[in-house]
Parts: structure tokens; sequence; C-alpha cells
């Protein structure tokens, strides 16, 4: 059997599906978070499965993920419906829902977020609701084990293979408010949404016309602050420090069993530093998702796309763009997923072109450690305006194709803003967590076999001679392509090497060069980089070639062609930015 789990963006049903399915995905309180079918098997039910499908607000859909859940439905066919219902928000729910009922797929409703019902002294006579629609109806409270239990023995009562199933009427849209507003006023009593009211007060500062950007700006600046210069990096040279004890210690029990020589650098100069490079970076990179899980879960994560309707639209996007935008901070590959909750072709063409300048969090590491070398002072202000600087290129590619293509769409902007909460540790500890480790995961894999690659490479020459890096095979390659980045300040071949390797993941950047040198990763950046090169290759590394799981995505999502074309334009753009970068500075 087949559960399909459908409702409205932001009401809750990632995180009914969690609770049932004992999984972890990710829980936000802005659209575009669900942009695939994600399945997961219901614990003591043998052969039943529950679908998490993409919210949407009617099954007349406009965008492509929204077409994906009612394509799911027409196609699959699943058993039942699991229509989850935001309480606070039913009347709008109920179109939706009776549209579900329509198609003919048995259907239960799960009454969600009751308690906030209650909060505001409202009250909703559930068994009226049932009698007027027809249709099973679950109270949510909590998500507790007992009302969970309570809905799955429901949904299998209902549960039924559906023969053909019904298209939507075309019934006058006017009409069919009426008929909502008929069931609202008889099943519901609600006062005045109290934290609606205090969140409508909080709006008129935050998401002031003029005033909502540059506090956008400040509340980054003060969260960059407090990673890379307080909290985050004291963290961080703690755990170096202990890096450096474990990798201290090793090299002393591998000298007191006259460990071979060869196995004694795979070990600690092909894995330990390899894989330390990155890791010690891990407290900054937690830091910095902590605190913007705060803003996820307080409701201003969604403030921000409404600030940025406006501008957006001055170059033919809209406050839609701003999800792919904001997922692009952690990783490339969800905020390119997310790009098909937009409903216009050219706006999604656009949005494509603009996510990949984002600058995700593998290359947090690489900025860090060079801030901290090159730029001592105004951490935070120099990691803001490196984030800005992708930004601001990125939308400048995005009006350069804009300005090539005359066809002008008209991209209307709805969202829903949720109220503002206090922060649940909860949720900002689970959020957090979920992309620390998709993160860590990541990057082990890639970092590990990068560094055994890159260990072999610079230690063995063609005739797998064991030699110095500098004759070495990896040296030979690399060393055939300087004279094309001399230009740009890279003189070194490790740098070279650190490029090639980063395309696979940016975390292998400062990998490589750990494993290419004999000391420290910062000394060895000291040493083959001076304040302005450092300069053009942290703006080179923003702008460049996505990796390989983003250009994967693309591929899959948009075409081969188009993740070339990417490719080799943000390497073309990464260069010439990083030649003016370069030159620039070398001039004054």
């Amino acid at each position: 059997m087949t559960f399909a789990l459908v409702g409205n963006q932001n009401s809750g049903k990632t995180s009914i599906f969690n609770r049932i399915t004992n999984m972890n995905q990710h829980v936000g309180n802005f659209p575009g978070v669900t942009v695939d079918i994600t399945l997961g098997e219901v614990p003591n039910i043998s052969n039943c499965q529950i679908v998490d499908l993409p919210g949407l607000y009617s099954l007349e859909t406009y965008s492509e993920d929204e077409n994906v859940t009612k394509n799911f439905l027409y196609t699959n066919k699943p058993e039942a419906i699991i229509n989850v219902v935001d309480s606070m928000n039913l009347q709008r729910a109920l179109y939706l829902s009776l549209q579900l009922k329509e198609i003919g797929i048995p259907m239960v409703i799960a009454l969600n977020m009751l308690d906030e019902v209650k909060k505001n002294n409202g009250r909703i006579n559930i068994e009226k609701l049932e009698k007027m629609i027809e249709v099973p109806i679950v109270p949510i409270t909590s998500i507790t084990e007992k009302e969970l239990e309570k809905l799955l023995t429901v949904t299998r009562k209902i549960a039924k293979k559906s023969n053909k199933l019904n298209e939507i009427k075309k019934e006058n849209v006017e009409m069919k408010y009426n008929k909502i507003d008929n069931i609202y006023k008889e099943v519901i009593f609600l006062p005045q949404n109290k934290r609606e009211k205090k969140s409508y007060k909080i709006d008129t500062i935050l998401t002031n016309k003029i005033l909502g950007i540059p506090i956008f700006i400040g509340i980054m600046y003060i969260i960059f602050t407090l990673t890379f210069e307080i909290i985050g990096e004291n963290l961080s040279n703690t755990l170096q420090d202990g890096i450096d004890i474990v990798s201290e210690n090793l090299i002393i029990y591998l000298d007191s069993i006259n460990c071979s020589i060869i196995i004694k650098s795979l070990l600690v100069d092909g894995i330990i530093k390899g894989i330390g490079a990155v890791l010690s970076f891990l407290p900054i990179i937690i830091t910095l998702y902590f605190l913007l899980s705060i803003l996820e879960d307080s409701g201003y994560m969604t403030r921000i796309a409404f600030i940025m309707d406006r501008p957006l639209h001055k170059i033919g996007l809209s406050g839609r763009s701003i999800v792919p935008m904001l997922l692009g901070f952690g990783c490339s590959v969800p905020a390119i997923l997310s790009i098909r909750t937009i409903e216009s072709e050219k706006e999604r063409d656009l949005t494509l072109n603009l996510v990949p300048f984002i600058s995700c969090s593998a290359k947090i590491p690489i900025y860090t450690i060079f801030i901290q070398l090159f730029f001592k002072e105004n951490k935070g202000l120099a990691m803001l305006i490196l984030y800005l600087v992708g930004i601001i290129i990125g939308i400048g590619i995005t009006i350069y194709i804009k300005t090539r293509n005359k066809k002008e769409t008209e991209n209307l902007f709805l969202m829903e803003l949720p109220n503002y909460r206090m922060p649940s540790i909860k949720n900002t500890l689970h959020l957090m967590w979920n992309k620390t480790t998709e993160f860590i995961d990541k990057s082990f894999t890639i970092i590990f076999f990068t560094s055994l690659i890159i260990w072999f490479l610079k230690s063995f020459d063609w005739n797998l001679n064991w030699i110095d890096s500098k004759n070495s095979m990896l040296a030979s390659i690399s060393k055939s392509l300087v004279p094309f980045f001399i230009p740009i300040g890279f003189k070194d071949w490790r740098i070279i090497t650190a490029i090639i390797t980063g395309i696979s993941a940016k975390e292998a950047i400062l990998s490589t060069l750990t494993v290419l040198s004999n000391t420290n990763i910062e000394s060895i950046i000291a040493t083959i980089f001076t304040y302005n090169s450092s300069i053009s290759f942290m703006v080179f590394t923003l702008l460049y070639t996505p990796c390989i799981s983003a250009l994967g995505v693309i591929k899959k999502e948009y075409g081969t062609k188009k993740a070339i074309k990417i490719g080799i334009n943000q390497f073309c753009i990464a260069y010439i930015v990083a030649f003016l970068t370069y030159n620039l500075f070398s001039f004054f």
C-alpha cells in the first residue's frame, strides 16, 4: 500500500512524514523545501510506504514541483491520501481538500497544529466539519505517537485501489469559495491571532521597503562576525590542536615500529593531513549552520524572499528565486533542485544561471584560512564582501542574459509569510545537525579518495618510482598548465592542482594543498601566495566551475548541453574577474 501526504506548503507534511517513518527530511517554514518525492516505509505495517509530496494550493498546477504532486496522484494512484491541513489556515486549505476529494482517491484529513488554535482561544467543530465535507478527520496537536497511530489506523480502513480517477470540475471558482466560506463559518471560531498581530508589527520594520535590505545585510554581518571572529574561530583552533596532537602521536608510533616510509607518508601526509585540513574548520561550519537555522526557525528566512522580490523583479526574477539562493548558501545541489518550484520557464533559466554563483558551505574553509592569514582585521566584513561579490556578479550575468532574451514575462509572486516564533532549540539543533551531517558525509568520502589520489600522484613518477613531489606525475601535469594561470597570479603548480581537484568538490582544495606540502596548511599558503594572488584565488574559487555533484544535477534536470555550458561559462567568468582583481590590486 502507498499513502500520499498532500497539503499546502508549510502545513507540516514533512514533520508528520519524519515522525511516521523515523527519517530526517529537512523541515522548513518556507516553500521549496520539498521539491521531489520522498519515500519512507511505515513501521509495523508490512508492505506499506508513505510518500511526502511537494506542497501545493490547488490541483490547477503551475510550477514543476506542483506538477510532481498532481502527476503522482493520477499516475501512481495511491491507496489513500493523507491530506495535511494547517488548522490556523483552514479556510485556505479547504480549496485543495475539496479538489482532492473530487478525484476519487480515498482521503483522510490530518487536522494539524490544533494547539495553535487553542492558544488563540479558538475552537473547531470537527464532527460538524466531517459531516459537511464527508471526509474522516484526525486531529493532530503535537504529532504524538498516539495521534499518528490513530491517523494510520483510519487511513488503512479507508485505503483501497482506485479505478479511473476523476478530473477536477471546472466550476466557477467564486462558487467554490462561497461554499468554503459557508463551511468555515459553521465549524470554526477563531479570534484575532495574537501571534499574527505581533508578526505584523515586527514586519513593519523588518520588511520595510527602505530598511528591509539594510537590516538583512546587517543581520548577515552579525552572523559572519560571530562565526568567523568570535565563536567558530576559537572552536576551530581547538580542534586543529587536537588534530595536530593525533598526527604527532601517530608519527611517533609509526617510527617506533619502524614503519615503511611509504605507509607512513600515506597515513600521515595522505589521509590525516588531507582530512584534517577540512575537518579543522567544521566548528565554523556548524556555528554558521546553527545561526542560519535560528533565522529559518524564527520565520525570518521567508521574509528575505519578500524583501528581495522588488529588486529581483527588475532583473526578470521574483521573490521565489530567493529560495534556491538561500539553499545555495548550504549546497548547490538542493538549490538547483528547488528551482523547479518556479512557474515561469524564463525565470527558472535565469535562476539556474544565478544560483551557482552563491557561495556554498564547501568554500567556507577556503575563505576562512585565507582571511585569517591575509585579512586579520574585520574577518566578518571580508567574508560578507565575498558573499556579496558572488551575488552581485551572478545578478550581473542574469541581467545580461535577460537583455539578450527580449521576451518579457510577468512574474507574479505569491508566498505565505508564517508568523514569527521563538526558535525551538530542538528544531534549530535538528536543522543544524542535518546540514552538518550532509556536509560531513559528502566531504569525508570525496576528501578521503581525493587525498589518496593526490598523494599517489605526487609521490611517484611515471615509472612508479618513489620520488620528491616536484618531479612527480602530478607536478609534470600541473606545471604544463602554469603559463595559462600566471596572468591571474597563480605561479605555483600546487595551486593549479588544487583548482583541478576543486572541480570534484570545493572541500578538496585545502586537502590537496595540505597533501602536497610537508608542513601545515597555513605555512604552505603563506609560501605560495602573495597578498594580491590570495585575493585573486578567493575570487576565482568563489566563481569558477561548480562541483561535479552540482553539474550532475544540472545535467539531470536541464540536459548535458546546459551543464557543459554553465561549467565553461563560470570558469571563463572566474578567470576574467580574477585577472581584473589581481592586476588591479597589483597596480595599486
